[in-house]
């Protein structure tokens, strides 16, 4: 059985946390076995079927984010007709816009956003620069 090394964090349910394990343990791997992993450990289904929406379309988002980034060819297709109802922001952009009473924030960070994850309602532009 081959070791998992993508943190796919399953016990917790912050999705801050969730992001930043799952991104940190990608930029220790190849583009390709980091989405073998992610398509191997049958999460994306697991939370699907618990209506942990969130997670799964992340998930899908990621693999589809490195599958044309890197040329892989390695797309999720199955999920394409769903989307979250409202767009999910970081918890940073969502806390500093409200704390400045400034939507501009958002919107720029829609503008950065990468589609792979736009296509699910989930604004995300870090993937890379995760610490």
């Amino acid at each position: 059985m081959p070791v998992k090394k993508i943190i796919i964090n399953t016990e917790n349910d912050d999705f801050e946390l969730f992001k930043s394990n799952l991104c940190q343990s990608i930029k220790m791997l190849d583009p390709k076995e980091a989405v073998e992993e992610i398509i191997n450990s049958h999460k994306i289904e697991k939370f699907f079927n618990e209506k942990k929406y969130c997670k799964s379309f992340y998930l899908v988002a990621m693999v589809n984010y490195l599958s044309n980034k890197y040329g892989l060819n390695m797309n999720i297709h199955t999920y394409d007709k769903y989307k979250l109802k409202d767009i999910v922001y970081p918890r940073g952009v969502e806390m500093m816009s409200r704390l400045l009473k400034n939507n501009e924030i958002k919107e720029k960070a829609l503008k950065n956003a990468e589609k792979e994850f736009l296509k699910f309602n989930i604004c995300e532009g870090e993937i890379e620069n995760v610490y």
